[in-house]
Formats: C-alpha cells, sequence, structure tokens
C-alpha cells in the first residue's frame, strides 16, 4: 500500500498535470473552435449583404455624425442647431416604425432595403452636388443639407428592422429541399414550419454585424484624414466618397438577390394590435372565459391568456367565442370580432413592456448629446492630430460594440447565479448608472473650457485639445452599449417571435422620445443658457442638469425593475414561478 507521502505525491503529479500548458492549450483551443464554429457561418447571400452594413458605418461616421458641424460652420445658431438635429432624430424613429410595418404588411424587407438604399444615395448625391455647385451661397446649402438630412434618415431608417432581420433570415440553416425548387418559391413561408434555431443563427447576426460596422467605420477614419483639406473641400470629397460607397454597396446588395433566401410580407402587428383592441371592445359586455376550449384556437390549453396582467386582461375577450351568435368562429374571425390566442397574447406581451419603456426617455436625452453637443465641443478645442472627431466617433462606436462581450467576461460568474430574464436587466442599470458619471465628466470638460475661454479668450492654439473629449465619448458609448445590449435582451425574451425584429422600433421609440425632450428643453432655456455660440452658453449646467435627471432616472428605473421585470410573471410567453409584485400591484387598479 501507498503511503501518505507517495499518495500526495500522486495527487501532486495528477494536478500538474490538469494544469499542464498542453492541457491549457488544448482547452483555449477547443473554446477558440467551439466559438469560431458557432459565430462564424457564412453564407452565398452573406457577402453581398456586408457591404451594404459597411456603408452605413462608413457613411454615418464620415459624414452623418457630423450634421451638427455642418450647420455651425455654415453659421448657424446653436439652439437653432441643437433642435433641428434633435428632431431629426424623432423622424428618424418615425421612419423606422413606418418602414418596419411597410415592409411587413406589403414589400418584404429585400424591396424595403432597396428602397432606402436608393434615398440614401440620392441624398448623399444631393449633398455632393450642394457642396460643388453652390458652396459659396449659404442659404442654398443650408436648405439642400435640411433635404438631404431627410431623404438620408429615410435610408437609415430601414437598416435596424429590416436589414438586421434580413441578415439573421440569410443566416439561418435552411434545409435545401425548401429552396431548390424555383417554381414552388411563392409557396415557401418566409418562417418555415421547420425545426429552426434563430437563436444561434442571432447570435451569427450580431458577429457578422459588429465586423462590418468596424470595418465600415476604421474606413471612413482613414478616408476623411486622406480627403483633408479645407472645410469646403473636405465636405465636398467626404460626400463624393460617401455617395460612391453607397451606390456601390445598394449595387452589390441587388447583384445579390439570387442567393437570398425568399421572404414573403407577414403582415403588420400594428395591424393585429387594431384588430385585437376593437374585437375586445366590442365584446366587452361579455364574461371572461370559464374554460378553455371558450376561447379561439387555444392551443396552450390554459384559462388565462399570458402575461395575465388584470388591467389588460380585458383582452382576452378578443379570443372568446360568442356562443349566442349564429357565425361560425371562421365567420366572426373574418368579420374582425375573434382572434386567435397568439394573437393576443402578442399584443399583451407588447403592452406589458410599456413600464420598462418609460424608463429610457431620460436615457434618450443624454444620448442626444453625444450628436449634437460633443460635436459642437470638439469644434471649439484644439484638434489632435490622432483623436480628431471622427477618431472620437470610431472610439465611441468601438465600445458599443465591444463591452457586451466584455461584460459577459467580467461578470460571467455573477451572471451564471442569474436566472437568464434578469441578465438584461443588470446591464441596462450599470448603463443608466455610466450615464451619470458621462454626464459629471462632460460638466467637468466643459466647465475647464469655459474657464479658459474667460482668461485667455479663444485665441489660437487653444490650450485644451480633443484629447479631453475622450472620456465622455467612451463613456457615451459604454451606456448606448450596455443599455441597447440589455434592452435587446430583455425584449427578445419577452415577446414572440414575429416581434422580434420590432426590438430597434421598441428602443428607438424610448430614444426618440428622449430626444424631443432634448429639443424641448434647449428650446426653453435658449436665451438664458444657450446663446448663438458655444462660448457664449453654459453648457456645464445642461450636462449638470441631465447628470440630475440621469441619477433620478436611475432610481426609478430600478423599482421598475424590481417590481415589474425582475421577478417576470412570463419569459417569452412561459409562466415564471416568481409572481410580480408589478402585476399585483397592477391587479388592484380595476
Amino acid at each position: 500500500m501507498a503511503t501518505s507521502v507517495e499518495r500526495n505525491l500522486i495527487s501532486l503529479i495528477i494536478n500538474f498535470q490538469l494544469v499542464s500548458p498542453s492541457w491549457f492549450f488544448n482547452r483555449t483551443l477547443f473554446r477558440v473552435i467551439g466559438w469560431v464554429k458557432l459565430h462564424v457561418y457564412f453564407t452565398k447571400a452573406v457577402f453581398f449583404i456586408l457591404g451594404l452594413i459597411s456603408s452605413h458605418s462608413f457613411v454615418n461616421n464620415a459624414l452623418v455624425f457630423l450634421w451638427m458641424d455642418y450647420f455651425i460652420d455654415l453659421g448657424q445658431p446653436l439652439p437653432l442647431t441643437a433642435i433641428a438635429m434633435n428632431v431629426q432624430e424623432g423622424l428618424y424613429v418615425f421612419c423606422t416604425f413606418l418602414i418596419a410595418n411597410i415592409a411587413d404588411a406589403y414589400t418584404g424587407p429585400y424591396k424595403a432595403i432597396v428602397f432606402s438604399i436608393a434615398s440614401y444615395a440620392f441624398g448623399l448625391l444631393l449633398w455632393f452636388l450642394a457642396n460643388r455647385f453652390w458652396g459659396n451661397s449659404s442659404s442654398t446649402v443650408i436648405i439642400l443639407l435640411y433635404l438631404m438630412m431627410v431623404l438620408a434618415t429615410v435610408g437609415r431608417a430601414s437598416q435596424d428592422p429590416c436589414l438586421k432581420a434580413f441578415l439573421r433570415d440569410q443566416l439561418v440553416e435552411h434545409k435545401p429541399n425548401l429552396i431548390a425548387d424555383k417554381d414552388q418559391a411563392d409557396e415557401v413561408p418566409s418562417k418555415p414550419d421547420i425545426s429552426i434555431d434563430y437563436d444561434k443563427a442571432e447570435v451569427r447576426r450580431k458577429f457578422w454585424w459588429r465586423f462590418a460596422s468596424t470595418v465600415g467605420t476604421v474606413s471612413s477614419v482613414i478616408v476623411v484624414k486622406m480627403a483633408s483639406g479645407s472645410d469646403s473641400h473636405q465636405r465636398m470629397m467626404t460626400s463624393a466618397i460617401s455617395f460612391s460607397v453607397m451606390a456601390l454597396a445598394g449595387l452589390t446588395f441587388a447583384l445579390g438577390k439570387s442567393f437570398y433566401y425568399p421572404d414573403k410580407p407577414t403582415g403588420s402587428p400594428l395591424f393585429v394590435i387594431y384588430r385585437v383592441l376593437k374585437a375586445a371592445f366590442v365584446k366587452r359586455h361579455l364574461q371572461h372565459a370559464r374554460e378553455p376550449n371558450d376561447c379561439y384556437m387555444n392551443d396552450s390549453g390554459g384559462l388565462l391568456l399570458l402575461p395575465d396582467i388584470r388591467i389588460i386582461r380585458w383582452l382576452d375577450k378578443a379570443a372568446l367565442l360568442e356562443t349566442s351568435e349564429s357565425l361560425s368562429a371562421e365567420e366572426q374571425e373574418q368579420n374582425g370580432r375573434l382572434l386567435p390566442v397568439r394573437d393576443v397574447q402578442r399584443v399583451k406581451q407588447l403592452l406589458a413592456l410599456l413600464p420598462m419603456w418609460t424608463a429610457l426617455p431620460i436615457h434618450g436625452l443624454v444620448l442626444a448629446t453625444g450628436s449634437t453637443f460633443f460635436v459642437v465641443q470638439s469644434e471649439s478645442l484644439d484638434s489632435d492630430p490622432v483623436l480628431s472627431i471622427n477618431v472620437l466617433f470610431l472610439l465611441q462606436g468601438f465600445v458599443t460594440v465591444i463591452v457586451p462581450c466584455v461584460h459577459d467576461f467580467l461578470v460571467s460568474r455573477w451572471i451564471k447565479k442569474l436566472p437568464m430574464h434578469r441578465v438584461g436587466l443588470v446591464r441596462i442599470a450599470i448603463g443608466i448608472a455610466c450615464s451619470i458619471i458621462c454626464c459629471m465628466v462632460s460638466m467637468l470638460v466643459e466647465t475647464r473650457r469655459l474657464n479658459l475661454i474667460k482668461t485667455r479668450g479663444d485665441a489660437k492654439p487653444f490650450p485644451m485639445s480633443t484629447v479631453w473629449l475622450a472620456p465622455q465619448f467612451f463613456l457615451i458609448g459604454l451606456v448606448e452599449g450596455l443599455v441597447a445590449d440589455g434592452l435587446a435582451d430583455f425584449y427578445n425574451r419577452h415577446v414572440d417571435e414575429s416581434l422580434e425584429h420590432y426590438e430597434s422600433p421598441f428602443k428607438e421609440s424610448a430614444i426618440g422620445v428622449g430626444k424631443f425632450l432634448s429639443a424641448a428643453l434647449v428650446l426653453t432655456l435658449s436665451g438664458s443658457w444657450f446663446h448663438d455660440t458655444l462660448n457664449t452658453s453654459h453648457l456645464d449646467k445642461y450636462y449638470k442638469v441631465l447628470g440630475i435627471l440621469s441619477s433620478v432616472n436611475l432610481c426609478f428605473y430600478l423599482l421598475v425593475m424590481y417590481a415589474y421585470a425582475w421577478k417576470a410573471l412570463h419569459v417569452n410567453g412561459s409562466p415564471d414561478p416568481e409572481v410580480s409584485t408589478w402585476i399585483t400591484l397592477l391587479s388592484t387598479l380595476q
């Protein structure tokens, strides 16, 4: 028998082998291979789509993010410029909803994307012509800039709801026989009735989207550096290159049509919401269902339709069969008085997200500063040869893309202890907390800049460079990445699969409200805190107010998160054993 010393020696040898460099290398290699197999899935269709994603990022970083700068260079007052930019962002939200619903109800995503590309390219061409032939007429250039903003906004609006969903569909491992027969292409459903792992396709979509976006953003920084010169010359060259990139990407996208998986219109959710509300209102006098069979097409067999929130339980009557009517169930459905249980549940799932939605407009108010006042601040500082405004936007975009991955890695051990539906909620909370820090840092930078203006004036070279803005660009990228990814995770876990591509309109609608609030706030403070130029304004006080509002918003969000979502009643339509305190509170309101 082995002595205790021998046993300990054997144990040490075994442990050493387990942690030997070769074992660690093999384990790391297997993880890398597994990650690559999961994320890097390539199809012929993806090749034609990646260029379009890169072109959007290229134009955004080279041109769109600098609209505020263009207005200031053309002599527009600071308050008017900020209001115009925020209203434009609100228009973007409206167009996002409109194009997503048109694609679902009539055209399908492919035609909607092609239309948006044409609108975007025409807007960029118009901006190039304005700088090329009317550069000396500021009034004409301003009018054309407004027109270009509208056309480009329409073009940008299809990027999130349509292009993301379209890319995901191309990354699904469809069965070959579904697309082999071109004569039966019209019979192929947009969401085939086969077992498909759409979660895996979404992971792949995120990887390719981030990869292509990063390539486009980095390329824009290089091109803008090469197109250096006077402001008018740089605007003209940037607009010409942006138009060429967008036109080429659009042509490439159109050439790949034969490789795309066929996708038909599936019907607008807004129309379903209208039908459910109408049917439930018409049958409001009826009693609730007493048996599961009283509900039309109740495949789940439950008496209460999830999510079971009493204040919206009256919507269940939209699926209630009217036994007193002489009409059959199919005839009642055709008359708009009856809908399947699944449609009613889809509408209730969306309405159940409204409490979380109310915590996002203040977040949009903070994000509005990134595309407006941050740009104006960079104009008043000495331009750093490395950290120019385009590089700062690159930094912001890089942080936005990479922070969800870093967040998962750093807190993965703690996240594993949480139910999956709470992971996104934690990210949102951390993001809102970071927005407070972002506002405070921005206030300190602006306070220092104003103090230097008072003591030295705006004489060149100014003793502050754009390097001072790097922390606030980093922080706003951190805020955007955490909140956007957390909200996407929360939304997708609480809605039906057919509504997942409306995550972007859901998020952008709340942020759009924040942009309108920003425009209203700037208009209210115009003449007191905001004057024609940045040097005569008090942007530091505005940042301080935003920090206070963000602090209040964090408290409100934590309340909503704990009361409503932390103990969610349903996760993607499935009951949760923990009953929500918020839902219990809502139940007492009826």
